[in-house]
């Protein structure tokens, strides 16, 4: 009588296969994302000179004139522009947009973008819609003469 021997080698092959198969894939794609996206970041740096525009926060803001209000923005040369600018009675609710530069400048220079208020501030706050916190608001007495 003859006696069948039951082999598992050949599953475990297979199945070892497979792995290093699957492996081998995540391996490849994982490297192809890796190269494209440093070739993206390298044509954005290149190309665009790595800058984007997002909300930068108001610092500071100084009153030139009664209805004429000049708002310091942490952005280094960043071409600032007011995206949001909403009076109401009792504050005035400002948002500005600004290019950023990662890899250049730094938070020691300020930029300044001015608005021209339909009524005086007189005792209204200033809120950076961006940060939701209120702004001190200084006084620049414009040179007599």
């Amino acid at each position: 009588m003859k006696t069948l021997a039951t082999d598992n080698c050949g599953s475990r092959r297979f199945l070892s296969r497979r792995v290093k198969l699957l492996v081998t894939a995540v391996a490849v794609l994982v490297a192809v994302v890796a190269v494209l996206g440093m070739a993206f970041f390298m044509a954005w740096l290149t190309i665009g000179g790595g800058v984007w525009r997002s909300e930068v926060p108001v610092v500071e803001a100084a009153l030139r004139s009664p209805d004429r209000l000049a708002l310091l923005v942490d952005s280094c040369n960043g071409n600032p522009e007011v995206t949001l600018f909403r009076e109401t009675n009792t504050e005035v609710q400002v948002k500005v947009i600004a290019s950023s530069t990662p890899f250049r400048g730094g938070p020691e220079c300020l930029d300044t973008v001015e608005v021209q208020l339909q009524e005086p501030l007189r005792d209204r706050v200033v809120v950076d819609k961006h940060t939701e916190q209120s702004v001190k608001v200084s006084t620049i007495n414009p040179p007599s003469g």
